[in-house]
Protein backbone atom coordinates (compact mmCIF):
# COMPACT_ATOMS: atom_id res chain seq x y z
CA UNK A 1 0.00 0.00 0.00
CA UNK A 2 1.02 3.39 -1.23
CA UNK A 3 1.90 6.03 1.18
CA UNK A 4 -1.10 8.09 -0.40
CA UNK A 5 -3.33 5.11 0.25
CA UNK A 6 -2.62 4.92 3.70
CA UNK A 7 -3.02 9.04 4.30
CA UNK A 8 -6.60 8.50 1.75
CA UNK A 9 -7.35 5.78 4.60
CA UNK A 10 -6.07 7.69 7.75
CA UNK A 11 -8.43 10.47 6.88
CA UNK A 12 -11.99 8.19 6.07
CA UNK A 13 -11.06 6.90 9.14
CA UNK A 14 -11.22 10.56 10.81
CA UNK A 15 -14.24 11.88 9.25
CA UNK A 16 -15.62 8.61 9.95
CA UNK A 17 -15.35 9.39 13.95
CA UNK A 18 -16.30 13.02 13.42
CA UNK A 19 -19.82 12.29 11.89
CA UNK A 20 -20.09 9.16 14.73
CA UNK A 21 -19.65 11.76 17.58
CA UNK A 22 -21.94 14.44 15.43
CA UNK A 23 -24.69 11.50 15.15
CA UNK A 24 -24.03 10.28 18.85
CA UNK A 25 -26.99 12.19 20.85
CA UNK A 26 -25.95 14.38 24.49
CA UNK A 27 -26.90 11.59 27.18
CA UNK A 28 -28.08 14.56 29.09
CA UNK A 29 -30.16 16.35 26.49
CA UNK A 30 -31.99 13.30 25.97
CA UNK A 31 -32.61 12.43 29.46
CA UNK A 32 -34.23 16.48 30.40
CA UNK A 33 -36.28 15.39 26.97
CA UNK A 34 -37.71 11.96 28.42
CA UNK A 35 -41.22 12.83 29.09
CA UNK A 36 -41.27 16.20 26.45
CA UNK A 37 -45.02 16.23 26.30
CA UNK A 38 -45.69 15.20 29.38
CA UNK A 39 -48.19 16.98 31.78
CA UNK A 40 -48.94 15.17 35.01
CA UNK A 41 -50.86 15.17 37.69
CA UNK A 42 -49.93 13.57 41.16
CA UNK A 43 -52.73 11.79 43.58
CA UNK A 44 -52.47 9.87 46.15
CA UNK A 45 -48.55 10.81 47.29
CA UNK A 46 -47.20 12.67 50.49
CA UNK A 47 -44.54 14.01 50.61
CA UNK A 48 -41.33 13.39 50.45
CA UNK A 49 -42.55 10.99 47.99
CA UNK A 50 -44.79 13.66 46.24
CA UNK A 51 -41.74 15.76 46.00
CA UNK A 52 -39.26 13.53 45.19
CA UNK A 53 -41.94 11.56 41.94
CA UNK A 54 -42.66 15.47 40.92
CA UNK A 55 -38.62 16.26 40.81
CA UNK A 56 -37.74 13.10 38.97
CA UNK A 57 -40.76 13.55 36.60
CA UNK A 58 -39.97 17.57 35.89
CA UNK A 59 -35.97 16.70 35.27
CA UNK A 60 -36.94 14.14 32.66
CA UNK A 61 -39.03 17.13 30.83
CA UNK A 62 -42.31 16.81 31.80
CA UNK A 63 -45.01 19.31 33.18
CA UNK A 64 -46.45 19.80 36.37
CA UNK A 65 -50.55 20.73 37.28
CA UNK A 66 -51.75 20.49 40.82
CA UNK A 67 -55.20 19.67 39.16
CA UNK A 68 -56.70 17.65 36.59
CA UNK A 69 -57.69 19.22 33.37
CA UNK A 70 -58.25 19.66 29.68
CA UNK A 71 -54.11 20.08 29.26
CA UNK A 72 -53.32 17.19 31.35
CA UNK A 73 -51.57 13.65 29.99
CA UNK A 74 -50.92 11.36 32.40
CA UNK A 75 -52.00 10.81 36.11
CA UNK A 76 -49.54 9.07 38.49
CA UNK A 77 -51.48 7.54 40.96
CA UNK A 78 -50.33 5.72 44.35
CA UNK A 79 -53.84 3.14 44.64
CA UNK A 80 -56.55 2.98 42.28
CA UNK A 81 -59.95 4.78 43.52
CA UNK A 82 -59.01 8.05 44.26
CA UNK A 83 -60.99 11.03 43.40
CA UNK A 84 -58.33 12.09 40.91
CA UNK A 85 -58.10 8.66 39.61
CA UNK A 86 -61.97 8.40 38.91
CA UNK A 87 -62.19 11.53 37.45
CA UNK A 88 -59.68 10.70 35.38
CA UNK A 89 -60.74 7.34 34.56
CA UNK A 90 -64.31 8.45 33.09
CA UNK A 91 -62.26 11.08 30.79
CA UNK A 92 -60.88 8.27 29.35
CA UNK A 93 -57.47 9.69 30.49
CA UNK A 94 -54.23 7.16 31.28
CA UNK A 95 -53.08 6.59 34.31
CA UNK A 96 -50.20 4.87 35.56
CA UNK A 97 -48.10 3.74 38.70
CA UNK A 98 -45.02 5.59 40.05
CA UNK A 99 -42.97 2.91 39.56
CA UNK A 100 -43.07 4.02 35.98
CA UNK A 101 -41.54 7.30 36.73
CA UNK A 102 -38.77 5.92 39.00
CA UNK A 103 -37.84 3.33 36.68
CA UNK A 104 -37.13 5.71 33.75
CA UNK A 105 -35.45 8.35 36.25
CA UNK A 106 -33.01 5.52 36.90
CA UNK A 107 -32.48 3.57 33.88
CA UNK A 108 -32.41 6.80 32.22
CA UNK A 109 -34.47 5.83 29.62
CA UNK A 110 -38.14 5.25 28.77
CA UNK A 111 -39.28 2.20 29.83
CA UNK A 112 -42.32 -0.14 28.73
CA UNK A 113 -45.25 1.59 29.84
CA UNK A 114 -47.75 -0.96 29.85
CA UNK A 115 -46.85 -3.20 32.40
CA UNK A 116 -47.05 -0.14 34.73
CA UNK A 117 -50.41 1.42 33.13
CA UNK A 118 -53.57 1.26 35.52
CA UNK A 119 -55.84 2.43 33.12
CA UNK A 120 -55.01 3.16 29.66
CA UNK A 121 -56.83 5.92 27.63
CA UNK A 122 -55.68 8.98 25.76
CA UNK A 123 -52.05 9.26 24.25
CA UNK A 124 -49.89 9.61 27.18
CA UNK A 125 -47.78 12.33 25.84
CA UNK A 126 -48.75 15.45 23.76
CA UNK A 127 -47.16 15.57 19.96
CA UNK A 128 -46.02 19.15 20.42
CA UNK A 129 -45.34 20.61 23.82
CA UNK A 130 -41.77 21.83 23.19
CA UNK A 131 -42.06 25.03 25.34
CA UNK A 132 -43.76 23.93 28.17
CA UNK A 133 -40.59 21.32 28.67
CA UNK A 134 -38.65 24.13 27.72
CA UNK A 135 -40.09 26.51 30.63
CA UNK A 136 -40.00 22.59 32.67
CA UNK A 137 -36.22 22.53 32.45
CA UNK A 138 -35.17 26.58 33.05
CA UNK A 139 -37.07 25.67 36.19
CA UNK A 140 -35.67 22.61 37.32
CA UNK A 141 -32.28 24.11 36.42
CA UNK A 142 -32.76 27.26 38.32
CA UNK A 143 -33.72 25.00 41.21
CA UNK A 144 -30.62 23.05 41.20
CA UNK A 145 -28.55 26.15 41.13
CA UNK A 146 -30.21 27.78 43.94
CA UNK A 147 -29.23 23.93 45.90
CA UNK A 148 -25.47 24.26 44.62
CA UNK A 149 -25.20 28.43 45.95
CA UNK A 150 -27.03 26.96 49.08
CA UNK A 151 -24.72 24.18 49.29
CA UNK A 152 -21.75 25.95 48.74
CA UNK A 153 -22.84 28.68 51.41
CA UNK A 154 -22.82 26.06 53.99
CA UNK A 155 -19.71 24.45 53.29
CA UNK A 156 -18.03 27.81 53.95
CA UNK A 157 -20.04 28.15 57.09
CA UNK A 158 -19.18 24.86 58.38
CA UNK A 159 -15.34 25.59 57.22
CA UNK A 160 -15.60 28.73 59.72
CA UNK A 161 -17.20 27.27 62.46
CA UNK A 162 -14.67 25.03 62.58
CA UNK A 163 -11.84 27.14 62.32
CA UNK A 164 -12.92 28.97 65.63
CA UNK A 165 -11.52 28.13 68.92
CA UNK A 166 -12.87 24.55 69.84
CA UNK A 167 -14.98 24.62 72.85
CA UNK A 168 -16.25 21.83 75.61
CA UNK A 169 -19.83 21.65 74.74
CA UNK A 170 -22.60 18.66 75.76
CA UNK A 171 -25.62 18.23 74.27
CA UNK A 172 -29.01 17.74 76.14
CA UNK A 173 -29.93 14.35 76.07
CA UNK A 174 -34.05 13.54 76.40
CA UNK A 175 -35.21 10.86 78.71
CA UNK A 176 -36.29 7.77 77.42
CA UNK A 177 -39.92 7.73 78.69
CA UNK A 178 -40.26 11.34 77.33
CA UNK A 179 -39.37 9.91 74.39
CA UNK A 180 -41.96 7.39 74.09
CA UNK A 181 -44.32 9.59 75.18
CA UNK A 182 -43.35 11.45 72.01
CA UNK A 183 -44.03 8.30 69.95
CA UNK A 184 -47.34 7.73 71.01
CA UNK A 185 -48.27 11.83 70.68
CA UNK A 186 -46.63 11.80 67.21
CA UNK A 187 -48.71 8.62 66.44
CA UNK A 188 -52.07 10.11 66.77
CA UNK A 189 -51.39 13.29 65.39
CA UNK A 190 -50.04 12.09 62.14
CA UNK A 191 -53.14 9.46 62.06
CA UNK A 192 -55.35 12.41 62.44
CA UNK A 193 -53.62 14.34 59.90
CA UNK A 194 -54.00 11.79 57.73
CA UNK A 195 -57.68 11.10 58.31
CA UNK A 196 -58.74 14.79 57.51
CA UNK A 197 -56.66 14.13 54.09
CA UNK A 198 -59.40 14.05 51.07
CA UNK A 199 -57.34 11.05 49.59
CA UNK A 200 -56.33 9.08 52.77
CA UNK A 201 -55.17 5.65 53.08
CA UNK A 202 -57.65 2.12 53.88
CA UNK A 203 -58.53 2.36 57.75
CA UNK A 204 -56.43 -1.16 58.04
CA UNK A 205 -53.17 0.73 56.65
CA UNK A 206 -53.19 4.11 58.54
CA UNK A 207 -51.22 2.99 61.53
CA UNK A 208 -48.75 1.53 59.02
CA UNK A 209 -48.62 4.28 56.91
CA UNK A 210 -48.14 6.98 59.98
CA UNK A 211 -45.11 5.28 61.47
CA UNK A 212 -43.70 4.89 57.80
CA UNK A 213 -44.08 8.30 57.33
CA UNK A 214 -43.02 9.55 61.02
CA UNK A 215 -39.53 7.15 60.43
CA UNK A 216 -38.84 8.89 57.40
CA UNK A 217 -38.98 12.30 58.49
CA UNK A 218 -36.61 11.36 61.34
CA UNK A 219 -34.29 9.41 59.17
CA UNK A 220 -34.84 12.74 56.54
CA UNK A 221 -33.40 14.85 59.86
CA UNK A 222 -30.59 11.97 60.37
CA UNK A 223 -28.97 12.14 57.07
CA UNK A 224 -29.06 16.10 57.24
CA UNK A 225 -27.01 16.08 60.46
CA UNK A 226 -24.43 13.55 58.77
CA UNK A 227 -24.00 16.20 56.01
CA UNK A 228 -23.83 18.95 58.60
CA UNK A 229 -26.61 20.91 56.58
CA UNK A 230 -29.70 22.54 58.55
CA UNK A 231 -32.84 20.27 59.67
CA UNK A 232 -35.15 23.34 58.71
CA UNK A 233 -35.47 21.40 55.31
CA UNK A 234 -37.04 18.29 56.58
CA UNK A 235 -39.64 21.14 58.49
CA UNK A 236 -40.20 22.82 55.27
CA UNK A 237 -41.15 19.55 53.56
CA UNK A 238 -43.44 17.58 55.98
CA UNK A 239 -46.98 18.66 56.89
CA UNK A 240 -46.51 16.67 60.55
CA UNK A 241 -43.19 17.13 62.07
CA UNK A 242 -42.48 14.47 65.26
CA UNK A 243 -41.56 15.93 68.02
CA UNK A 244 -38.16 14.56 68.07
CA UNK A 245 -37.51 16.48 64.80
CA UNK A 246 -38.48 19.67 66.13
CA UNK A 247 -35.89 19.03 69.55
CA UNK A 248 -33.30 18.04 67.37
CA UNK A 249 -33.80 21.33 64.95
CA UNK A 250 -33.79 23.68 68.44
CA UNK A 251 -30.19 22.09 69.51
CA UNK A 252 -28.68 21.73 66.14
CA UNK A 253 -29.26 25.64 66.41
CA UNK A 254 -27.17 25.85 69.87
CA UNK A 255 -24.41 23.33 68.53
CA UNK A 256 -21.51 25.73 67.61
CA UNK A 257 -18.58 22.71 67.55
CA UNK A 258 -18.11 20.03 64.91
CA UNK A 259 -17.90 17.71 68.45
CA UNK A 260 -20.99 18.67 69.17
CA UNK A 261 -22.94 18.00 66.13
CA UNK A 262 -21.10 14.49 65.86
CA UNK A 263 -22.89 13.69 69.04
CA UNK A 264 -25.78 15.03 68.18
CA UNK A 265 -25.78 12.80 65.14
CA UNK A 266 -25.40 9.83 67.33
CA UNK A 267 -28.02 10.68 69.83
CA UNK A 268 -30.66 11.22 66.88
CA UNK A 269 -29.80 7.68 65.70
CA UNK A 270 -30.64 6.60 69.41
CA UNK A 271 -33.86 8.35 69.24
CA UNK A 272 -34.88 6.61 65.80
CA UNK A 273 -34.11 3.11 67.70
CA UNK A 274 -36.70 4.40 70.49
CA UNK A 275 -39.55 5.36 68.30
CA UNK A 276 -39.00 1.97 65.84
CA UNK A 277 -39.51 0.26 68.92
CA UNK A 278 -42.09 1.69 70.54
CA UNK A 279 -43.96 2.10 67.32
CA UNK A 280 -44.01 -1.67 66.92
CA UNK A 281 -44.96 -2.13 70.37
CA UNK A 282 -48.21 0.17 69.97
CA UNK A 283 -48.66 -1.91 66.94
CA UNK A 284 -49.05 -5.18 67.91
CA UNK A 285 -50.94 -3.87 71.04
CA UNK A 286 -53.25 -2.41 68.92
CA UNK A 287 -53.54 -5.89 66.88
CA UNK A 288 -53.76 -8.02 70.60
CA UNK A 289 -56.68 -5.70 71.58
CA UNK A 290 -58.76 -6.47 68.19
CA UNK A 291 -58.92 -10.16 69.05
CA UNK A 292 -59.59 -9.66 72.50
CA UNK A 293 -63.28 -9.34 74.43
CA UNK A 294 -64.27 -5.38 75.14
CA UNK A 295 -63.30 -4.15 78.30
CA UNK A 296 -65.51 -4.69 81.34
CA UNK A 297 -66.80 -8.07 79.73
CA UNK A 298 -66.68 -11.14 81.80
CA UNK A 299 -66.97 -14.92 80.70
CA UNK A 300 -69.91 -16.27 82.53
CA UNK A 301 -71.82 -19.65 83.16
CA UNK A 302 -75.10 -20.39 84.16
CA UNK A 303 -75.08 -22.64 87.07
CA UNK A 304 -78.03 -24.94 88.31
CA UNK A 305 -78.02 -24.37 92.42
CA UNK A 306 -79.66 -27.28 92.90
CA UNK A 307 -77.15 -29.72 91.35
CA UNK A 308 -79.49 -31.91 89.71
CA UNK A 309 -79.11 -31.48 85.95
CA UNK A 310 -82.82 -33.99 85.50
CA UNK A 311 -84.63 -31.01 86.96
CA UNK A 312 -82.87 -28.42 85.24
CA UNK A 313 -84.99 -25.25 85.13
CA UNK A 314 -83.90 -22.13 83.39
CA UNK A 315 -85.88 -20.09 85.83
CA UNK A 316 -84.25 -21.52 88.55
CA UNK A 317 -80.29 -20.61 87.36
CA UNK A 318 -78.48 -17.91 88.50
CA UNK A 319 -75.18 -16.09 86.27
CA UNK A 320 -72.02 -16.38 88.33
CA UNK A 321 -68.16 -15.34 86.79
CA UNK A 322 -65.75 -17.98 87.03
CA UNK A 323 -64.15 -16.51 89.95
CA UNK A 324 -67.50 -17.04 91.75
CA UNK A 325 -67.67 -20.30 90.56
CA UNK A 326 -64.00 -21.32 92.10
CA UNK A 327 -64.75 -19.61 94.80
CA UNK A 328 -68.18 -21.93 95.73
CA UNK A 329 -66.65 -24.46 94.18
CA UNK A 330 -63.26 -24.76 97.23
CA UNK A 331 -66.25 -23.31 99.72
CA UNK A 332 -68.24 -26.74 99.08
CA UNK A 333 -64.91 -28.90 98.92
CA UNK A 334 -63.95 -27.83 102.71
Amino acid sequence: MSARDEENDDNKSAEAKSDEKKRKPSTSSDFSKLLEGVVFVLSGFVNPERSTLRSQALAMGAEYQADWNSGCTLLICAFPNTPKFRQVEAECGTIVAKEWISECYQQKKLVDIDVHLMHAGKPWRKSSGLHAVNRAKESSQARNADKAVEKKVQRKAATASSSKKAQSESVKEFSRSAVKQWVKDDLNKTMSWLRSQEEKPEPDQMNEIAAQGILTCIQDAIDLLEKNQDISQVTEQWSCIPRIVKELESLAKASQTSASKEDLHKQAGNYKHIYESELQSLADHSAGSEKKPKNGTSTQTRVNPSGDDAGYDSDDTIEMTEEEIDTAYKLTAS
